[in-house]
């Protein structure tokens, strides 16, 4: 691979094993990032697009429970910012790809969506939404050889692995180890909206949960800084002895740590638990 185009994503705090994702930038010709903030990953690329903030946009519509629902800005996007529509589409006709992108404009793109519903553009902006056709119901099959529930699998059979479910006990943490959670809060959005001074005010600061016997044991209070070390990396923060853990487990919430010097609220708070995951990959799915 010679280049990398990112658009809603993060890998840099999203991905395992950060020092090894730093490693593969490195090794890029060109990334381009397209986002709203100037994040991690947009932070080592060389091309950022400033996308719109949902505030400031439309986006195609979205299915749920038989409407098709619309998001519409309520304010004009700041500075250069643009839709990802709009920019997909910018560089579809620049780089001669025009015909996949068979759009005008963010609206007629959402007209032409709802065009089989025999809808207006102007009724879904008013209502929010438009209601879907009811498909027609019949006997519900499954994306198997039988097209039912298969508890047997010829296809995992025939792939080398068990045909039936098999318990397979997971590895255990080593004496000195533990298991490392991570877990959403209420007062972030994944890793995007630490850098939001308003929830970063309110936010608690970024601790290692754990287990309080297991600290107390291993001669640490409640605020001590602790060197956290995995296969992959190693990260440094306060502590947080708490009964409210397994004394297996430490926990650490996501999104902190982050490298943008860009991101000047968010920048050196915390630690990223992507730099201490170590990458496993599932041997049926491969994921």
């Amino acid at each position: 691979a010679h280049g990398w185009f990112i658009s809603r994503q993060n890998p840099i705090q999203s991905l395992p094993d950060r020092n090894k994702t730093l490693q593969a930038f490195g090794k890029m010709d060109f990334i381009a990032t397209v986002d709203i903030i100037m994040n991690d990953t947009a932070w080592f690329s060389d091309v950022v697009l400033p996308e719109a903030s949902y505030l400031e946009r439309y986006d195609p519509l979205l299915p749920v429970d038989g409407k098709a629902y619309i998001r519409q800005p309520v304010v004009e996007p700041q500075g250069e910012a643009r839709s990802a529509l709009w920019i997909y589409k910018q560089l579809g006709e620049r780089l001669g790809l025009g015909d996949f992108f068979q759009y005008e404009d963010e609206e007629d793109y959402i007209r032409q969506q709802l065009k089989p519903l025999r809808v207006s553009l102007e009724e879904v902006k008013e209502k929010g939404y438009a209601k879907m056709p009811e498909e027609p119901k019949g006997e519900i099959t499954f994306n198997t050889p039988s097209g039912k529930i298969e508890v047997y699998s010829e296809t995992l059979k025939k792939a080398g692995f068990s045909p039936w479910p098999t318990w397979e006990e997971p590895p255990a943490p080593k004496e000195g180890e533990f298991y490392l959670l991570t877990g959403k809060v209420a007062q972030q959005t994944q890793f995007g909206t630490q850098n939001n001074q308003l929830l970063h005010k309110y936010s608690d600061e970024p601790r290692l949960w754990m287990n309080a016997k297991v600290a107390a044991q291993n001669g640490l209070q409640d605020g001590d800084w602790v060197e956290v070390v995995s296969e992959v990396g190693k990260v440094y923060i306060p502590l947080l002895a708490t009964e409210a853990i397994r004394p297996d487990c430490v926990y650490l919430t996501p999104g902190y740590g982050h490298l943008s010097k860009g991101l000047t609220t968010a920048h050196g708070v915390g630690a990223s638990d992507s730099a201490l995951h170590v990458t496993y990959t599932d041997p049926v799915s491969d994921d």
